[in-house]
C-alpha cells in the first residue's frame, strides 16, 4: 500500500488512469485489482485528510504542489536563468513535469543535466529511464550532449569488463571509458565450498579474503583501507552470521551494518567493514569492495523474483533486454572499488553474470552455451540418449544438443 501510494503520487495519475492501467483480460486479476483499488482508495483519502488537517506535506506533495503553484501563479517561476539537474537517470514523472513547467515559464532559462543511463536502478521507486534516453524529445529543447568518459575511481581491467558487460544491452548508450592512471583494479571470483549452510554461507569465503588481504598489504596498511561489503538485498547480511564476525546495525542509519573481524594470527588486530545493499552503494567509492550472494537464484543476482502486477502497473515501461535493470545494478556493484572487487558465489550455482566477466570461471566450468554465451553446457542422460543443455534454461535459454 505504501509503495503504491508513493508511486501514485509521484506519477500524478488520476484514479481513472489507475483503473485503466489495472485493466486485465484475466477474470482473477480483474477481481483482485478491483478489490485492491477499493481498499487503497479509502486509505489514500484518509491519508490525504490527515495531511490536510495536520498542515503537513509529504515529499511528493512538495514537488506536486510546486508544479501546481507555477501553473496557477506563473510569477512563482520567473527569474530562473539556470537549472542544474543531477542524477537525471533517476527522474520520476512529477519531477520532470515540475522542471518542464519552470522552463516553459522562463524561455531563456538554460538546463544543465548530468546523468548516466548505465546506473539507472530505481525503476521500482518510480524513475523513468526514457527521460534520459529520450531527453531531447521529452524536454523539447535544443540540446547538446557531452560524454564524461574519464573515470578517476577505478582502472583496468574493471573498465573493460564493466563496459563490455553493460553495453551488451544495445539500448544503453555507448561510451569509451578510460582512466589515465596506471593503477589496476582487478575483479576476483571466490567460490564457496560445496557444503550449503542455512546461515553464514559466505562467511568462510569473506574470512579467507580478509586473511589474503592481510598477507598482501600487512595489517597496519590494510587497517587504513576502506572495505565495503555489499549484496543485492539487505537480508543477505545473514550470510555472514558465524563465529568469525561480529555484526552490529549502525546507529542512525537504515539497513547499514558494521562488521568486525579479528585477525586469527593476532586477535588484538581488528578490522571494521561496512555492509549495505547494492542500491545503497550507488555513489560511494571504497578501496576494496566484496560482493556477497553472486548466485543464480530467486534472491541472488540477477534477482528473478517478480514484483506484483499491481505495482508494475504504475512503473515506467521496462527495458525488453533480459534482466536489464539487474544488469545495471550489477554494473554499479562492480564499479565501486579503487583497488579490487571480490565476488563471492556458490560453486554449484554461480550467477550467469560472472561468466560474462570472468575468464577463470569459464575455464573452471568448461564450455559456454553457444546461444546465450553466458550459461554453462551441462551433460545429461535422457530416455533417447545423452544431450547437452544450457544452465540458463530457467532464464529462457532453450539450447539443446543431442550426442
Amino acid at each position: 500500500m505504501q509503495t503504491f501510494l508513493s508511486l501514485h503520487k509521484n506519477a500524478q495519475y488520476s484514479f481513472e488512469e489507475i483503473k485503466s492501467r489495472l485493466n486485465s483480460d484475466d477474470f482473477y486479476s480483474t477481481k483482485r485489482n478491483s478489490t485492491f483499488l477499493k481498499i487503497y482508495q479509502r486509505i489514500y483519502e484518509a491519508y490525504e485528510r490527515y495531511l490536510f488537517n495536520a498542515h503537513k506535506y509529504d515529499f511528493a506533495d512538495m514537488i506536486n504542489e510546486a508544479q501546481k503553484c507555477i501553473k496557477e501563479i506563473p510569477e512563482c517561476a520567473l527569474g530562473y536563468k539556470y537549472i542544474l539537474l543531477d542524477e537525471v537517470q533517476d527522474l520520476s514523472r512529477n519531477r520532470f513535469l515540475l522542471i518542464r513547467e519552470i522552463l516553459q515559464k522562463n524561455p531563456g532559462c538554460k538546463l544543465f543535466a548530468v546523468g548516466d543511463d548505465w546506473q539507472s536502478i530505481y525503476r521500482f521507486a518510480g524513475s523513468d529511464l526514457t527521460l534520459i534516453q529520450e531527453f531531447e524529445q521529452m524536454f523539447q529543447l535544443k540540446t547538446r550532449r557531452s560524454f564524461i568518459e574519464t573515470t578517476h575511481r577505478f582502472g583496468q581491467p574493471t573498465i573493460a569488463k564493466s563496459c563490455d558487460f553493460i553495453e551488451r544491452n544495445p539500448t544503453q548508450s555507448h561510451k569509451m571509458v578510460n582512466n589515465n592512471q596506471a593503477e589496476k583494479t582487478p575483479i576476483y571470483v571466490i567460490l564457496n565450498k560445496p557444503e550449503r549452510l542455512l546461515k553464514g554461507q559466505d562467511a568462510e569465503s569473506l574470512h579467507a579474503i580478509l586473511c589474503k588481504l592481510v598477507a598482501e598489504y600487512s595489517f597496519p596498511k590494510l587497517h587504513t583501507k576502506s572495505i565495503q561489503v555489499i549484496s543485492r538485498y539487505n537480508h543477505d547480511i545473514s550470510r555472514l552470521e558465524s563465529d568469525m564476525f561480529l555484526i552490529e546495525k549502525q546507529e542512525n542509519a537504515t539497513d547499514i551494518y558494521k562488521i568486525k573481524w579479528h585477525n586469527p594470527r593476532d586477535s588484538s588486530q581488528e578490522l571494521q567493514l561496512e555492509f549495505c545493499s547494492m542500491h545503497k552503494s550507488k555513489g560511494i567509492t571504497r578501496d576494496i569492495v566484496i560482493v556477497l550472494n553472486m548466485n543464480s537464484d530467486l534472491m541472488g543476482m540477477p534477482a528473478t523474483r517478480e514484483s506484483d502486477p499491481i505495482i508494475e502497473s504504475l512503473l515506467a515501461k521496462d527495458d525488453t533486454f533480459p534482466f536489464a535493470e539487474e544488469r545495471r545494478l550489477f554494473y554499479v556493484a562492480i564499479t565501486r572499488a579503487r583497488e579490487a572487487t571480490y565476488l563471492i558465489a556458490d560453486r554449484k550455482n554461480p550467477s550467469p553474470f560472472i561468466f560474462e566477466i570472468s575468464e577463470t570461471i569459464k575455464d573452471i566450468y568448461g564450455k559456454l552455451c553457444p546461444k546465450c554465451q553466458t550459461g554453462e553446457l551441462i551433460k545429461k542422460q535422457g530416455k533417447h540418449g545423452s544431450f547437452y543443455y544450457c544452465s540458463n534454461y530457467t532464464y529462457g535459454c532453450n539450447y539443446l544438443k543431442r550426442l
